[in-house]
């Protein structure tokens, strides 16, 4: 980097990578292993310095033609859980030994108030990853043809518990609203003449039944769920993993 442009880098001869640990070590946080990639495309292409955590990756981007840091961390699967613009290298790494600490991302943005947090990688960290995905699915289909199926499925106590997604006007369902996603619940998708197709996804679409409301079609779904997820309904339980798991926690 053109120490001009940024003097903090000076002692590092422009290294941002070398800058970065040295920072870090400074406020006393050992850094994951990181690396440094130069833009090729362009003079002015900026550089990336890459954090790989165990919880997730940070970005760090410098731009070549003017003082700017942009920083993004990013969980697996969700992309951007937190991002921003840092004014120095000592923020950048402060919050980088924040997330590397497992810090929640609502602290970690209260903190570094130049950080912003994804609302959806939020609800996943508290444990509403399905209540947002429903928000997300009924938001997404307001007005349209299948509004009208999302809401009759977030109404349907027995469906309510899965995760759905909307795609093609039709509306599908999983345990999870990260992968690995499960097979095992039928699925909805539109028909001719404004009926609807309902059927596993592991059968061809030819052998799905066709039925003219949406009160069927969701009737369907629901005596076909597995036990397990009929149980959980009786029951009250919630043991179905909706929140990320351990590993994806990091």
């Amino acid at each position: 980097m053109d120490t001009a442009l940024y003097p903090e880098l000076g002692p590092d001869a422009g290294d941002p990578g070398a800058g970065l640990r040295r920072f870090a070590t400074a406020a006393g946080i050992t850094l994951a292993p990181l690396d440094a990639t130069e833009g090729t495309q362009a003079p002015l292409e900026p550089v990336v310095v890459v954090v790989e955590a165990d919880r997730g990756t940070v970005r760090v981007v410098l731009e070549r033609d003017r003082h700017e840091i942009q920083v993004r961390l990013t969980l697996p699967w969700l992309g951007a859980a937190l991002s921003g613009y840092a004014e120095t290298l000592t923020d950048v790494a402060r919050a980088i030994g924040d997330w590397q600490r497992g810090d929640a991302l609502t602290v970690i943005a209260r903190r570094r108030a130049w950080l912003t947090a994804c609302p959806q990688a939020v609800a996943h960290e508290e444990g509403r990853a399905v209540e947002y995905a429903w928000d997300a699915a009924r938001a997404a289909t307001a007005g349209q043809s299948h509004g009208r199926l999302v809401e009759e499925a977030y109404n349907t106590p027995e469906l309510r518990p899965l995760a759905p997604f909307v795609s093609h006007g039709g509306l599908t369902f999983h345990r999870s609203p990260l992968p690995p996603f499960s097979e095992d619940f039928f699925a909805i998708g539109p028909a001719p003449n404004n009926s609807w197709r309902v059927g596993s996804h592991e059968t061809p679409r030819g052998t799905h039944t066709v039925v003219a409301t949406v009160a069927e079609a969701i009737a369907l779904v629901v005596e076909a769920l597995p036990p397990d997820c009929k149980e959980e309904v009786q029951t009250g339980s919630s043991e179905l993993g909706y929140g990320l798991s351990d590993s994806q926690e990091g």
